[in-house]
């Protein structure tokens, strides 16, 4: 980096993960001399795993409190929950729950202008949103909206994602986004050298080694679901500080998620997870980019992570993956390995085919 250029990132202040941490959050918000009137952003049902035990706490402490449930993560109901906040002007905001709360809650940092910050409490371990500053709305179809601060602090309980009726599903869903990354660094680096993109050779580095000393991890810790809840849990929030640190989505975001976002349009309606679908689309890219795909399909299978469709919790038909293979390139503008004009639909079904994602089309 020459002397004429300025680092400029931001990442959250606080990161606790354990046991019985919500009981943490009137201190941390005191610690951090953030002002005490706080709005909760959290769902129908993770209102009752977690929303209401942090007003509890807080109301308890004496701090002035008030909870919204988010039904949807629509952009337009995004903005009706801008609007709750712009009427009650709390100094913090809380999202609490899973991602659709946490993107929410940073939809609405986004928009306000005034002094307002923000804390991530996650009940799930699937998306790496928990701590990175981007936006992901429209939910399911995973519309990219835009960037703001990321969380000033991110408090997991561990008890409380324990307590996950689908537990062992989630986790793998955290892993299949974290090997996301594989496929993600090779498309930034492929970028830089093609189209002369930015890059950051340390945050690269850093997040590669990083993946390197998950993955040898991973199988041991679903021995012990609390441990492999601390490992994901570490994996994400790395990967969503780094990308705080190098302002660039590009960290965690590459040809894997533009096909699950291209895949969520397909399927709207099925119970697939957001980390299952980047789990697919990374097999593929991975195979695409010369990388060894089947490095990735023995990760998430030692995980129990969908490997191919027949895997998916809800059945989708070998179509939908490779026509979503085919315009994932249009669902964002940047450079990866799937180029400016994309796979034409042979190609997308031979690679679908090869590395097993699907194995025949009905007829």
């Amino acid at each position: 980096m020459s002397g004429s250029e300025i680092l400029e990132s931001v990442v959250p202040r606080s990161i606790i993960i354990g046991k019985s941490t919500i009981h943490r959050i009137p201190d941390v918000i005191q610690s951090l001399g953030l002002k005490q009137k706080i709005m909760i952003l959290t769902g129908p049902h993770t209102r009752f795993v977690v929303g209401e035990d942090i007003f509890n706490v807080l109301t308890n402490q004496g701090m002035n409190c008030e909870i919204v449930i988010v039904e949807n993560a629509s952009l337009e109901a995004a903005k009706s929950y801008v609007d709750l906040v712009e009427q009650y002007k709390p100094n913090v905001i809380i999202g609490a729950g899973g991602g659709k709360n946490i993107d929410v809650c940073k939809y609405c940092l986004n928009q306000i202008s005034r002094k307002l910050e923000m804390i991530s409490v996650p009940t799930t371990t699937s998306h790496d949103g928990l701590a990175s500053p981007f936006i992901f709305l429209n939910d399911p179809t995973e519309k990219y909206i835009g960037e703001c601060r990321p969380p000033i602090a991110v408090i997991a309980d561990v008890e409380k994602i324990l307590s996950h009726p689908d537990l062992i599903r989630f986790i793998a869903a955290g892993v299949g986004d974290t090997v996301g990354k594989i496929t993600a660094i090779w498309d930034w680096r492929h970028a830089w050298r093609i189209k002369s993109e930015k890059f950051s050779r340390f945050v690269g580095g850093v997040l590669e080694n990083a993946e390197t000393l998950f993955q040898s991890q991973v199988s041991e810790a679903l021995i012990d679901p609390e441990h492999a809840v601390q490992v994901v849990l570490k994996a994400l929030l790395i990967a969503g500080v780094l990308m705080g640190t190098s302002n660039d989505i590009r960290v965690g975001y590459g040809s894997e998620h533009m096909f699950s976002a291209a895949l969520a349009a397909q399927t709207p309606n099925a119970d697939i997870l957001h980390g299952e679908r980047v789990a697919l689309g990374a097999i593929m890219m991975a195979k695409l980019q010369g990388q060894n795909h089947r490095k990735i399909v023995n990760i998430l299978k030692n995980v129990g992570c969908p490997t191919n469709v027949e895997d998916l919790n809800d059945k989708i038909l070998p179509e939908a993956i490779v026509t979503a293979l085919h315009t994932a390139h249009k669902t964002n503008s940047m450079y990866t390995v799937l180029g400016h004009s994309g796979l034409t639909k042979d190609a997308a079904l031979n690679i679908a085919q090869i590395t097993g994602v699907i194995s025949e089309l009905h007829k």
